[in-house]
């Protein structure tokens, strides 16, 4: 009887739950003061809660068959997380296993796999924001853990947080692998992220790493800052973009330290604002381990990447290559491939608004590389 053996499965899965207690996680619930703490680093006030688009996001596949490793992003506001998840997702189903020759069929993983690689893609976050030493994962208990007093505005989800902290890397896996369900399907996963993204690194430390001690990591309209997206690609929630660490004289012998990117990234970024010259994006994020980038386009984050490994170690693969693009946001209903030529020249016009930003962002790394759609639609 089929029922029957779908039962016995679920009972199964039940007693692998005993390996909790084998497990090495400590268990707290949070209390009105670090969630006061958290949401003065995370709005700049205690008054301040998670926006409506914020509180219904979570790590959800895409159903369409071409698309399946994409993960959907309901509404505006929470897209420099997702596009940070989506990356190291990318990263675990592309580049995990190093011996198989690469082809598009590592993009349509069964729903088993990819939710396997959502797994391995958090615990890398959160363990790289712990300094490879600890993690924190913060989950929903159901009912609130304190009784919200004071300058402090209740949203229902972080007064009713556990919070389990793991000291090995095999225990915050199989500790992961136990709750994914509530990072994928929801319905908060991504405020559950975020949250355990900065208490693995230590509400002291994300505060060390901004320029300003009042910065924040959700801006206005419930944008992701460059801080937050930092602390998610490597670990530490620094405010700029460029290599390591910049000294500006302020005058009567102040100094100004602004602190960028420390080392070389696993993941990638590029910059609309670098083409329009606001800011300049260093090698540690340009030129990554893994040939996955984040583009930040217009306040927006959407991931390219490519499937060859040697892409930016081998000069020769850089003549000719193709990237895919991926925008969780944009109800893509297809695979989206460019073909990047840098054995041409195109001579871009800086002023030309018909350009597609993505080419902009593309040319920051590949400098007036000639780039085909490949008969899709230009995004603009």
């Amino acid at each position: 009887d089929v029922e029957d053996e779908e039962t016995t499965g679920e009972v199964s899965k039940n007693l692998d739950l005993s390996t909790l207690s084998m497990l090495q996680v400590a268990s707290k619930a949070i209390d009105i003061s670090l969630a006061k703490e958290l949401k003065n680093l995370l709005f700049g006030s205690t008054l301040c809660c998670f926006s409506e688009e914020w509180k219904i996001q979570s790590f959800t596949f895409n159903n369409i068959p071409q698309l399946k490793y994409g993960i959907v992003q309901k509404k505006g506001g929470p897209c420099g997380v997702l596009a940070a998840v989506q990356a190291c997702v990318l990263q675990q189903l592309i580049f995990a296993d190093s011996n198989r020759n690469k082809d598009t069929r590592c993009l349509q993983p069964s729903e088993v796999h990819r939710t396997k690689c959502l797994t391995m893609a958090l615990a890398d976050i959160l363990w790289r924001a712990g300094g490879g030493e600890k993690a924190i994962v913060a989950l929903p208990s159901g009912r609130q853990q304190f009784t919200p007093i004071g300058k402090y505005k209740a949203d229902g989800i972080l007064e009713t947080l556990i919070l389990h902290s793991a000291t090995r890397y095999e225990d915050l896996i199989v500790f992961l692998q136990q709750n994914i369900h509530q990072f994928e399907t929801g319905p908060c996963g991504c405020i559950l992220l975020t949250v355990s993204v900065i208490l693995s690194r230590s509400i002291n430390l994300v505060r060390n790493d901004f320029d300003v001690l009042t910065n924040r990591l959700i801006g206005s309209h419930g944008y992701c800052t460059q801080e937050l997206v930092n602390l998610l690609l490597t670990g530490k929630a620094v405010s700029n973009v460029f290599n390591n660490v910049i000294e500006l004289d302020s005058g009567n012998g102040n100094i100004t330290i602004l602190k960028g990117i420390t080392s070389r990234s696993d993941i990638g970024l590029l910059s609309l604002f670098e083409h329009y010259d606001v800011c300049q994006v260093g090698c540690y994020l340009k030129t990554p381990k893994y040939p996955i980038w984040l583009v930040c386009s217009e306040s927006h984050f959407s991931v390219l990447f490519c499937l060859e490994k040697d892409l930016l170690a081998d000069w020769k693969t850089e003549r000719r290559f193709d990237l895919y693009y991926y925008d969780g946001l944009a109800n893509q209903e297809e695979e989206i491939r460019l073909t990047v030529d840098t054995t041409q020249m195109c001579t871009e016009d800086k002023e030309n608004d018909l350009t597609p930003p993505l080419e902009h962002c593309i040319r920051t790394r590949w400098q007036g590389a000639v780039i085909d759609w490949n008969g899709t639609e230009p995004v603009l």
